[in-house]
């Protein structure tokens, strides 16, 4: 594991390569929110307050982005490296897990273009590679845990709670997806579990390891202050 944080580190330090990642998640935040959502918004109706909830994984990529740069910068943000990396894991997990039943469900496996199934399971396994590689970089503390649950808690009512009128489905404003046998909602409900499921997995973990390391910072200062005297 050691080679897979100095190599981390050497690309963070790296100008080159940092802003030239900085620049490809920007170009996925735009390809993506444009290219999946962008007639999306119209179509559901949604309201402005909830456009920051809508393009989740589009907004991974960007937060990634934003992560690795303020490291590069030195300017690192514990708190954005946390949302980060559980935006880039639960989103590419559940793009990956959609796939998968979709797959399952049709075998309608086709290589159709940059949105077909194949090349999006592609590259959000990448996505969640690189929320894993932020992980590393990730110093959980109780306030930025929770913070980080209560956007995804909020994403995820935004998703699936029945607030949107009129929405095929019953359900809010959840990620356009292909039909199946014609219906437009035949997976909403596997993937509505999904999302609940690593939100609080992901951010349980967390809580556990913030508590951890609160718990053991009294000792290591008293272990420090011991072995100066």
């Amino acid at each position: 594991m050691r080679w897979i944080r100095a190599w981390s580190d050497q690309a963070i330090e790296t100008p080159a390569l940092a802003w030239s990642a900085f620049g490809a998640c920007v170009f996925a935040f735009v390809f993506g929110t444009a290219g999946w959502y962008g007639s999306f918004f119209g179509e559901v109706n949604a309201p402005l307050w909830a456009y920051p909830f809508i393009p989740d994984c589009p907004l991974a990529a960007l937060m990634f982005g934003v992560a690795l740069l303020l490291m590069h910068v030195k300017r690192t943000s514990n708190s954005i490296n946390q949302l980060a990396a559980v935006f880039c894991i639960k989103y590419g997990v559940w793009t990956m897990s959609f796939w998968a039943l979709y797959w399952a469900r049709t075998g309608n496996v086709e290589l159709s273009g940059v949105f077909s199934g194949p090349v999006m399971f592609a590259t959000h396994l990448g996505l969640t590679i690189m929320g894993l590689l932020l992980l590393q970089y990730v110093q959980p503390s109780v306030r930025s845990t929770m913070l980080t649950f209560g956007w995804f808690v909020l994403s995820d009512i935004v998703d699936y709670a029945p607030i949107a009128a009129g929405r095929l489905g019953g359900y809010g404003y959840y990620p356009p997806l292909p039909w199946i046998n014609g219906d437009p909602a035949a997976l909403v409900p596997a993937m509505m579990w999904n999302a609940i499921a690593m939100t609080w997995l992901l951010n349980g973990a967390l809580l556990i390891w913030a508590l951890a390391r609160r718990h053991s910072t009294p000792k290591r200062s008293a272990t420090a202050r011991a072995s100066a005297r």
